[in-house]
């Protein structure tokens, strides 16, 4: 009641527009002209390693990968069929703008593992963009490898000798030297890292390169470019808009074990401008607070970071039928319930006003602010991860504002169908 007589007491102060018609059209051309870009990131996306593994280990285990190696005779052995199993693929840290993969392939015999083969590479994401979106596309190929090491399952470096031993016919089994069975073993050695190793290239590797390439659906923004880096603990793709934002991101990703997305204020600002323009929100209001593509009244949302106690500006904008205007500046906290997000307005107070009649902005200034923060919501939401041929939808868990950013954080469940 305070908050709408306050404002029945500006409106009343001001009988009519007149003159100032002139003054709120210029009012709203510095508003919705500005053009000056803030420095990035606007908005981000911080995926957990540990996370991102657990989805790549649940294809790679379901059904395993493995190809059969036929090795050349070594010497007296004989060495039977090995079998080469895709073990593990991990996201690792990496340089900026590169992501790592880790690919681990198990070497069995009949009767147990006899070496590992690690590869590790290094690529570089794609972003693409489609009429749905934008994409950060990643995987490795045989062609980018970029090191390879065979690792033996003992700490002595007698495994491969052992493993020779056991291929041995019963009858030599004992009385061969061990510098016969040390020269064998140099010789599986070689063949796995070469010859062997050629051949996973050319299959097996080719095909866990498909099986586990990495697809993050960007958040519904107009993303001006990315930039990828990481800690030891996740991947972080940092976004800038072509918005006007006047303030990137001031906040470090909150510690989670899920994904988490963050937009500036300013970003979630200009965001909603953006969506009201394209007529993903209201673009009019009638009076009576009822959104109509013949209402007068026409909203734009600012935030302006230096006001701590109400940095969220709404402006309000009568575009027919008259001129009028005010302003309300506020700031709010988000939280959700269910899968709803709720919003409790702080502060909120008529900043300027220059109107020939009352208008009862209370529920309008939150059915603004609904729609604001819901299209912060949806672009957070529409965030998804792909790995080879399967898709995990995105579901907010939870949603907080911290210093001047909003952060949503992000679960993962395999997509209906995929």
């Amino acid at each position: 009641m305070r908050f709408a007589l306050a404002l029945a007491v500006l409106a009343g102060l001001t009988a009519g527009c007149g003159a100032n018609c002139a003054e709120i059209a210029a009012r709203r051309r510095a508003l919705t002209e500005r053009t000056a870009v803030a420095a990035g990131p606007h908005a981000r996306v911080h995926l957990p390693f540990a996370r991102a593994n657990q989805l790549l280990a649940e294809l790679v285990r379901d059904p395993a990968l493995r190809m059969p190696l036929q090795v050349p005779p070594l010497g007296p052995v004989s060495a039977p069929e090995l079998t080469a199993v895709a073990r593990r693929v991990e996201l690792r840290p990496a340089a900026d703008g590169e992501l790592r993969f880790a690919i681990e392939l198990e070497l069995d015999d009949a009767d147990q593992p006899v070496a590992v083969l690690t590869a590790v590479t290094d690529v570089r994401p794609a972003l693409e963009r489609t009429a749905d979106g934008s994409e950060l596309v990643a995987g490795f190929g045989p062609d980018n490898l970029r090191s390879i090491e065979l690792q033996l399952r003992d700490q002595d470096g007698r495994a491969l000798v052992d493993a020779v031993a056991r291929w041995l016919p019963p009858a030599l089994r004992g009385s061969v030297p061990r510098a016969v069975l040390d020269l064998a073993a140099r010789k599986l050695a070689a063949y796995l890292t070469d010859r062997a190793y050629d051949a996973l290239r050319a299959t097996l590797l080719r095909r866990l390169g498909e099986v586990t390439r990495l697809r993050i659906r960007l958040p519904a923004l107009p993303i001006a470019a990315t930039r990828v880096s990481s800690t030891p603990d996740a991947l972080t793709v940092d976004l800038t808009t072509d918005l006007p934002v006047r303030g990137g991101l001031t906040i470090a990703p909150p510690a989670s074990g899920d994904l988490v997305v963050q937009l500036s204020g300013s970003t979630a600002a200009e965001l909603a401008n953006w969506s009201i323009a394209r007529g993903h929100l209201p673009q009019h209001y009638t009076r009576g607070l009822e959104p109509r593509a013949d209402g007068d009244y026409a909203p734009h949302l600012d935030y302006l970071a230096e006001d701590r106690r109400r940095p969220v500006k709404i402006h309000v904008f009568q575009d027919r039928n008259g001129c009028s205007y005010f302003q309300v500046g506020l700031r709010f906290d988000l939280g959700l319930a269910g899968d709803r997000i709720e919003i409790a307005v702080h502060d909120r107070l008529v900043e300027a006003a220059d109107a020939s009649t009352a208008v009862a902005v209370g529920l309008w200034i939150k059915q603004l602010i609904q729609g604001a923060v819901d299209s912060s919501y949806r672009a957070a939401a529409r965030t998804e991860l792909a790995i080879g041929g399967r898709r995990f939808a995105a579901r907010v868990l939870g949603a907080a504002v911290s210093g001047d950013d909003l952060a949503f954080t992000l679960g993962f469940a395999a997509a209906p169908g995929a």
